[in-house]
């Protein structure tokens, strides 16, 4: 090869490089104040009979372009969107779509966004991915985020973001890894100017990611989730098991206000962090781990963002829960991380009722309503 050639090339592709690696960061540095709606995300609403995929009730629509106009009033500027993309396919090569009549659902949200020029995550939620299938499982979602970034490869870049796979768990961070860089590849052929959002494994937990290495494609954002302590954010969640049975757990921790840990919850790993939780449920220990998951994005040159945070609230008190939410998003915005609470108008929402102006938890509207 003529040597200058060879330099004229290798200027070129650190260029090309570059202009990802800035297009990412000015990207992340636009999401703002997000939130995740949860409903087409929602495969428990399916019969077994069919096999889940009867899930979505597009009736709901009307109600979920209202719920867009509300996010936009109280000023959020940033959509987190899950959709079970794994029940519109059939399990089996080809992978045919077995649902095409939810594409136009999807197709609705992402013109609601744009005329509230809102900024959009797909996020490809509830995918399988069994450590003893590995290889089957990512080859079926490679073939589905092929038919998605298809789909989707024409929509404004700089408003649309790809989230490949929610909360890989149960699957070592190497699988994970090289899974992920499948499905990188199988959606850069089809789009790609679009933005990925990746995690880690765990979760997506900020552990797993301060222990990760990113990849070579520089136009990722890493996202991870956050719902620290988990004693206290998950407590009385039926889906988290016997570990989150302890109800009544303050926040901040307060002594005279901590409960016994549940019987059943103490036969589990929460013994210890129920023992820990005197060091954990504090405004200092927030601070130390976001600012550990601040440093890693900034020692490694890559654009962060906090794509759940949150706290159940059928358990917590109000006072407490609005001081948690509080001290969490004062956090995030100090760091300049871009975020989405999780989540609009179910367990987690900062609504009393049904969501409107006049439903606000009113310790929440602080919070909520910051521009």
């Amino acid at each position: 090869m003529n040597l200058r050639f060879f330099f004229i090339l290798l200027a070129l592709l650190f260029s090309i490089s570059l202009e990802a690696q800035t297009t990412a960061w000015e990207r992340a540095n636009k999401m703002g104040k997000g939130i995740n709606l949860s409903w087409m995300d929602q495969r428990w609403n399916g019969t077994e009979a069919e096999e889940q995929r009867d899930y979505l009730d597009l009736d709901k629509l009307p109600y979920i372009k209202e719920q867009i106009n509300l996010m936009h009033d109280l000023g959020f500027q940033l959509l987190r969107f899950p959709v079970c993309f794994e029940l519109w396919y059939d399990e089996e090569v080809p992978y045919k779509l077995l649902k095409p009549e939810y594409y136009p659902a999807l197709d609705s949200i992402i013109r609601w966004t744009a005329e509230k020029k809102m900024l959009l995550i797909i996020d490809n939620h509830h995918g399988t991915l069994r450590p003893d299938h590995l290889s089957e499982d990512t080859k079926r979602i490679c073939a589905v985020w092929s038919d998605v970034a298809r789909r989707y490869k024409n929509t404004d870049a700089n408003r649309i973001f790809f989230e490949i796979f929610n909360e890989p768990n149960q699957i070592a961070q190497a699988d994970w890894e090289h899974t992920a860089q499948e499905l990188l590849s199988a959606i850069r052929k089809q789009a790609p100017a679009h933005t990925l959002i990746i995690g880690a494994s765990e979760w997506n937990g900020w552990k797993a990611l301060q222990n990760s290495v990113p990849f070579a494609d520089t136009n990722i954002i890493y996202t991870f989730h956050f719902y620290d302590p988990f004693l206290y954010t998950h407590q009385g969640a039926d889906w988290a098991g016997d570990a989150a049975l302890t109800t009544g757990l303050p926040y901040p921790y307060r002594s005279k206000n901590m409960p016994a840990i549940h019987p059943k919850a103490a036969a589990t790993w929460a013994k210890g962090p129920f023992q820990q939780y005197p060091e954990d449920a504090t405004y200092e220990s927030l601070d130390n781990k976001l600012n550990s998951i601040k440093k890693w994005s900034q020692d490694n040159k890559v654009p962060i963002f906090c794509g759940e945070w949150g706290a159940y609230k059928n358990y917590a008190a109000v006072p407490d829960r609005c001081n948690y939410l509080k001290d969490v998003y004062t956090i995030l915005q100090t760091l300049k991380i871009p975020n989405a609470m999780w989540e609009w108008d179910a367990g987690f929402s900062f609504f009393e009722q049904e969501p409107s102006q006049s439903t606000i938890i009113p310790c929440m509207k602080g919070i909520v309503e910051r521009k």
